[in-house]
């Protein structure tokens, strides 16, 4: 399950480029900007690797809200948390996200994406949901994963902050572990722990 959702965790982040301010439909967006970061991955030819992930990356991380992400993997935890440890926090779980889909991103180039036509809006237009169907031609099953990309508006357009994948949320998968890791070690052992998977870096 966690390998189908990192898979769409990358299909996630691809659709969150700055076409959204000029695009206030969810699907449009969803099915137009996942196209445009496939294409780009499509130049990757073995040599330009690192030169490609960071064309992907400055173009979809200023508009991906890692904070709310954070906040709602964290539950009632985040509520408790200090801003400093907030702060970090938000740093490191976006690194750890960011470290894990970028450094397989290439096999994704060939990944065929199936936007339903209609979004699920809710919480009086504020909220969406996007559901598609995603196939990659070389992995061993050979079955589609069911996507649905969790956004909501903003000032600025659509943002995503979560997503479900055959039923399981992102989020909830992460809230889970960390709920375990703060019970056993606080929040400060949980941010050492992220920090430690993301080899001692910052995001």
């Amino acid at each position: 399950m966690m390998k189908k959702l990192f898979t769409a965790l990358f299909l996630m982040l691809g659709i969150a480029l700055p076409a959204c301010a000029a695009n206030d439909n969810p699907v449009d967006l969803v099915r137009d900007t996942s196209r445009q970061v496939l294409d780009i991955l499509k130049q990757e030819n073995g040599k330009n690797t690192a030169k490609i992930r960071d064309q992907v990356e400055a173009l979809v991380l200023p508009k991906f809200d890692f904070r709310r992400m954070t906040a709602l993997a964290l539950g009632k935890n985040w509520r408790v948390a200090s801003p400093d440890q907030q702060n970090e926090m938000t740093a490191q779980f976006q690194l750890l996200l960011i470290r894990t889909y970028s450094s397989t991103m290439t096999r994704f180039k060939n990944a065929q994406v199936d936007v339903k036509p209609s979004a699920n809006i809710y919480n009086n237009g504020q909220e969406a949901s996007v559901h598609s169907d995603i196939a990659l031609p070389n992995s061993n099953d050979k079955k589609t994963v069911s996507v649905d990309y969790i956004l909501y508006r903003t000032a600025q357009g659509w943002r995503v902050y979560n997503i479900n994948v055959e039923g399981a949320s992102l989020v909830t998968v992460y809230r889970n572990q960390f709920d375990a890791d703060v019970r056993a070690h606080g929040i400060d052992g949980l941010i050492k722990s992220l920090k430690d998977k993301n080899g001692g870096k910052g995001a």
